[in-house]
């Protein structure tokens, strides 16, 4: 008999206006949808029934109990306190937390089941099937009075009891980001068939890296409960791992940010610069910390050198019991290669590749001495030099069954690199993949350039390679790629029943509100269509394949700036040079004369600019006729997450613009007044829009920002021009 989901009215979902019902792909017994709008539930899983149905369960305040085992994983008791901050949001009360069951049925109660704690037996749990590692089960029990979070692990337990949070209390993943507020209610209905299960998700390890945090940094220091905020709201998009950078300490200790993120329950894994959890950063740290001693000489040759310190990382690591995914890498103290601190460097791309090869399995081996594991799981990062290596052929990956080759989105701009693409899709291989949301430098970092259809484009490439094992994604300073992010986590936990433009609406009804929900997921799609196109996509099927985001932006401001006034009658008109480390030529801006049809590179800059300023503005404007439209609090999240960035980037096209202009014509002295006194103008106005994102918890997101220079800078952007303009009021050179 063919299983097929009971649809009933619940009427419990406050953010839902609407109710979506979709079917995802079946595997092994039932039809399970893993949606953010769209659920199966109330017998979703067993055959239609004409009998009568079951009554529902009423939570009220004062009038249920939630029931966790006395010995649960902190992780675990962590998302009960945050389940009961979200009934005290919606219903006015936090529920008692008792550790054994009720003798009676007099009172409903949330019943917390992590089957691999042993507690099940203890908590007389009914005999529902889970199916594997984070598997998870949200049920009723009419009978009992009795509502199951049950999952198949720990991690699978949290799932659960936010999975409840979403979809039957409201509270959305996001909600601390997106300005939510809850409808008090006066009782909470659970039909007494409710039922919603998720399988295992498709991709085993999905992990968030936070890079340039010029604005995060500042914000978690702030408020320290702000680190729970951010970890809390990865557990509620069902992401499970964090990369870090170096997370080793003296005295075998592990940092203080490893520590956080494993008391949420999250795996811990290393950044590509990081093999063995730390980089060569912390060379000289750990010789004169741990072994009290001057440091050796970062050497080739000394090898004995190198392994103790490799030793050292990895029984650290070892011994603090974290769930870790191991990295190993040989890289530089910074982003760099090897070659760049190693003295006696081999130069030939073949000797140095073989270098790379004798220390990954050196580490591998380590990892194995000191974990006693035949097999452990180890991941490596095809990243920059790896990549090009990879892609020559030189690079062998060391051979152990649970090795995952994480493949990296080229340089700049995010599609499949040589690497992967050269990778014949019979051979057997774990797959990872890295995706970079806002590249350093030049990539997009105050406002979202990439958008979700070039993610999936990018997973879903790799992914017909071979079963895809993990995934990072590279998301700046978070607040700026929530959209992105959530559309990652869906994607990676069922590929099957993903597709972006049915996420999106269900995403806009969500957060917005069902009855604008199409007209604002346009407005998405129009505003990731704004970006400036410098370059022809080239690879096969990919669309906007190079776009010119904010930080190109800055870095053109910078190289022209230091150039300016250097010959005011006959400028430099293609003065852009890729940035020093960019190891292939053109990937720095991807100006293309040809395609764009301009002479020069400040004839282009200027020309895609001004065709992209009004496409900026357009959105903004029908972000500003939408937004009086929606209901008062999801006006807040709409006005930051879309209609800021519009106009925000239609500001700094503006700027640059003008400034390019004033540059072009500085020998024209009314010219060049005229065009910079714009710039600023344009200036002040995006930091204008960007202030109007700074409100309640992100007070002060970008004016307490972290200088750091390969950032947009706008107070220098405004200085520099104002120094230009007095110059040339003075009749002086700057």
């Amino acid at each position: 008999m063919v299983k097929v989901p009971v649809w009933k009215d619940i009427g419990t979902m406050s953010f839902f206006d609407n109710w979506f019902f979709a079917m995802g792909a079946a595997r092994g017994q039932g039809t399970v949808w893993r949606g953010l709008a769209c659920l199966v539930m109330m017998g979703g899983l067993g055959e239609a029934s004409a009998g009568p149905p079951a009554p529902n369960i009423v939570l009220a305040k004062d009038g249920f109990t939630i029931v966790v085992s006395p010995g649960e994983a902190p992780a675990v008791q962590l998302a009960v306190e945050a389940l009961r901050r979200d009934f005290l949001n919606v219903l006015g009360f936090k529920p008692a937390v008792q550790t054994t069951l009720p003798s009676s049925a007099s009172e409903p109660v949330l019943v917390i089941v992590n089957r691999r704690s042993g507690a099940a037996p203890a908590l007389d749990l009914p005999r529902k099937p889970l199916d594997g590692f984070e598997s998870h089960r949200v049920y009723a029990d009419a009978g009992t009075r009795r509502v199951y979070l049950e999952g198949a692990d720990a991690r699978g337990t949290i799932y659960a009891i936010y999975t409840f949070s979403e979809h039957l209390l409201g509270v959305p993943p996001l909600h601390h980001w997106s300005s939510w507020r809850p409808v008090p209610r006066a009782t909470v209905m659970v039909p007494g068939d409710y039922e919603l299960f998720f399988r295992p998700p498709q991709v085993r390890f999905r992990s968030i890296l936070t890079g340039d945090t010029n604005f995060f940094s500042p914000w978690q220091k702030r408020d320290p409960g702000n680190d729970n905020i951010w970890l809390e709201t990865v557990l509620r998009l069902k992401l499970n791992t964090v990369e870090g950078y170096s997370t080793i300490g003296p005295g075998y200790q592990m940092s203080a940010y490893a520590r956080l993120i494993a008391r949420h329950g999250l795996v811990l894994t290393s950044h590509h610069i990081s093999g063995l959890n730390t980089s060569f950063a912390t060379w000289d740290t750990y010789w004169t910390e741990v072994r009290k001693m001057d440091p050796p000489r970062l050497q080739l040759a000394n090898e004995a050198a190198i392994r103790e310190f490799f030793r050292y990382n990895a029984e650290t690591v070892h011994r603090s019991g974290m769930e870790n995914l191991w990295t190993l890498a040989f890289r530089g103290a910074r982003d760099q290669p090897f070659w760049s601190i190693f003295e006696d460097a081999p130069q030939d791309d073949p000797a140095r590749a073989a270098v790379i090869n004798r220390m990954l399995q050196i580490q591998l081996d380590t990892i194995k001495a000191v974990t006693g594991q035949t097999a452990p799981h180890v991941r490596i990062t095809l990243y920059d030099e790896m990549a090009d290596l990879m892609a020559k052929g030189l690079l062998k990956p060391p051979a152990t069954p649970n090795l995952i080759v994480t493949y990296v989105a080229a340089r700049r701009d995010p599609y499949p690199y040589d690497d992967v693409v050269n990778l014949g899709s019979a051979q057997p291989v774990k797959l990872g993949y890295y995706m970079n949301f806002g590249f350093a430098s030049t990539g997009a970092h105050l406002a979202p350039a990439e958008g979700p259809w070039k993610m999936e484009f990018n997973y879903r490439y790799v992914a017909a390679k071979g079963p895809l094992e993990f995934s990072v994604v590279n998301v700046g300073c978070l607040r700026e790629f929530l959209l992105e992010l959530s559309a990652n986590a869906r994607l990676l936990w069922d590929p099957e029943s993903y597709h972006t433009d049915q996420f999106l609406r269900d995403y806009c009804a969500q957060y917005f509100g069902d009855t604008q929900a199409a007209a604002i997921a346009q407005l998405y799609r129009d505003y990731y269509l704004s970006f400036w196109e410098p370059k022809k996509p080239e690879f096969p099927g990919m669309e906007r394949q190079f776009v010119f985001q904010d930080l190109r932006y800055a870095r053109v401001f910078d190289q022209v700036a230091r150039v300016f006034s250097a010959s005011p009658g006959a400028p430099d008109l293609n003065p852009l040079r890729d940035i020093g480390y960019e190891r292939v030529p053109g990937r720095t801006f991807r100006l293309d004369l040809k395609d764009l049809g301009a002479a020069t590179q400040i004839d282009a800059l200027i020309a895609g600019l001004q065709g992209t300023i009004p496409r900026f503005m357009a959105v903004g404007d029908r972000c500003s006729e939408i937004r009086p439209r929606l209901a008062p609090d999801r006006q807040v999240f709409f006005n930051d997450n879309l209609r800021v960035y519009s106009y925000t980037m239609a500001s700094l096209g503006r700027a640059l613009s003008e400034f390019l202009s004033a540059y072009k014509h500085q020998a024209n002295r009314a010219a060049l007044l005229a065009h910079l006194e714009r710039a600023e103008q344009a200036v002040d106005a995006a930091q204008r829009y960007l202030h109007e994102t700074e409100h309640g918890g992100f007070a002060g997101w970008y004016r307490d920002a972290e200088p750091m220079p390969r950032t947009v800078q706008l107070d220098t952007w405004k200085s520099t021009m104002a120094a230009l303009r007095k110059a040339a009021r003075d009749g002086r050179k700057p």
